[in-house]
């Protein structure tokens, strides 16, 4: 099957169909009971968390790499293309390899539809490819990232000898809920019993949630600043510097869990404090996953020297004499927080031209709030989804925080707009969502 028809149908589905569904795994558990269970077959870092989980993703899968193992990765939402979420060592699958696997699945797929009389949903058939793939590339090792929340994602079904909750924050509300506690407790869903657990959340309350979870299944909790450490998370020329202490990975004769190792002069090519955190957050896991291997500094060196970044304050140039353009899938406040901050540590500029667009059901009260700690002002936007809100919402939104806002609904339109009314002093920041952030970077590096 060409990957033409396999996306046609899987577009054909709806991407966020699932949203609408009564939280289950029962479809997803038939299809792969069908397919002989390859979630079981490849041991894996499963990954949720409000915020950071596809950089923790990569991170992760880069430094397990590193090693030697042939390592497949499944991440979420894609950019420009949906064979972006499956990928071996780093590198996106071909259209050639997700139209066959889509096609060795697809009897599969008619044979569970009928039995259960109901559809498979977009993501759900996505997360069975990704584990069939596995199965026949073959992979080692799998780094899984949940769709959403934790508990009933599609991808909860998969055999995880360590669980990473990066932090605990609130976006997607209409489903989770507005407490951070009671989002915890969904997340905490993926762990696994006698696996572990690693965690980029410092917050008390949070933390007790997690590690009650953890506790009913036989799992350690390891926290960032208890158990391991970034010691230093420094600005360096396009990333960051860091050393990182871990705790071991295996537990030495008196039952107590072995030293781990100290890394310094670690270079990171992705922008931003919060980046230091999810590295030490994957590096942590990747411990864990390999307990009798001491990961030296030459592997995570390389490991992380090879993390891509798309989409992730991804920096462009298009001109010597243009401002240069940053990319970043900042979608809630927590999110946009830790960019503005980000922007402000990272590029020296006059001032900011945000390209937002922004889709339904996000904060964007909260979001401007946060752009507006910056000098700086907004070209307000939409991506080609039936989910994005009215450029005009955002005016309104903008206006309130004191905000200059130009209204461009075609998104191409728009980064012309930006480009012309920007000096080369200033710096221009795509952001608000995965859409806009994918489609502006397919128009901006195509062209």
């Amino acid at each position: 099957m060409s990957w033409a028809r396999a996306n046609g149908y899987l577009e054909s589905l709806g991407v966020d169909a699932m949203k609408a569904k009564t939280p289950s795994l029962h479809r997803i558990e038939a299809l792969l009971d069908a397919l002989d269970h390859p979630e079981r077959q490849v041991p894996a870092v499963h990954i949720t968390g409000t915020n950071g989980k596809t950089s923790t993703a990569r991170i992760t899968a880069a430094v397990l790499s590193a090693t030697g193992l042939s390592v497949g990765s499944y991440t979420s939402p894609h950019l420009e293309r949906v064979c972006e979420r499956i990928a071996l060592n780093g590198d996106a699958i071909s259209e050639d390899i997700f139209g066959d696997t889509f096609e060795h699945l697809w009897p599969f797929i008619e044979l569970v539809e009928s039995r259960l009389d109901e559809k498979l949903t977009y993501f759900e058939l996505l997360t069975a490819m990704f584990f069939l793939w596995a199965v026949e590339a073959p992979v080692d090792a799998a780094v899984v990232e949940v769709g959403l929340g934790g508990r009933w994602d599609a991808t909860n079904v998969v055999n995880a000898p360590v669980s990473v909750i990066t932090n605990v924050g609130l976006d997607h509300t209409g489903l989770l809920g507005s407490d951070p506690t009671v989002i915890a407790k969904e997340k905490a869903g993926i762990i696994k019993p006698d696996g572990a657990v690693v965690t980029g959340e410092r917050l008390p309350d949070v933390l007790s949630v997690l590690e009650e979870a953890a506790r009913g299944a036989g799992a350690p909790v390891l926290a960032l600043d208890r158990d391991f450490h970034l010691a230093d998370n420094n600005i360096a020329l396009g990333g960051r510097y860091l050393s990182i202490q871990t705790a071991g990975g295996a537990f030495g004769p008196s039952g107590d869990r072995e030293k781990g190792e100290e890394y310094t002069d670690l270079y990171l090519p992705l922008h931003g404090r919060h980046q230091g955190v999810n590295a030490a957050v994957a590096l942590q896991a990747a411990t864990l996953f390999l307990p009798g291997q001491s990961l030296s500094s030459e592997v995570v060196t390389e490991g992380f020297a090879a993390t891509p970044g798309a989409g992730r304050l991804e920096v462009i140039r298009k001109a010597e004499a243009e401002a240069s353009i940053a990319l970043d899938v900042a979608h809630n406040p927590a999110g946009m927080s830790v960019l503005v901050s980000a922007l402000a540590e990272t590029f020296p500029f006059e001032q900011v031209c945000f390209v937002v667009g922004v889709l339904a059901g996000k904060d964007l009260d909260g979001m401007v709030l946060e752009m507006a700690r910056l000098k700086c002002s907004i070209v307000a936007t939409q991506a080609d989804s039936a989910r994005s809100i009215p450029p005009q919402d955002i005016k309104v939104a903008a206006k309130s925080s004191g905000l200059e806002c130009m209204v461009i609904g075609d998104l191409a339109a728009a980064l012309v707009y930006a480009r012309g009314a920007t000096s080369l002093g200033d710096l221009i920041c795509v952001t608000g969502s995965h859409y806009v952030v994918g489609e502006a970077r397919g128009l901006l590096i195509g062209s």
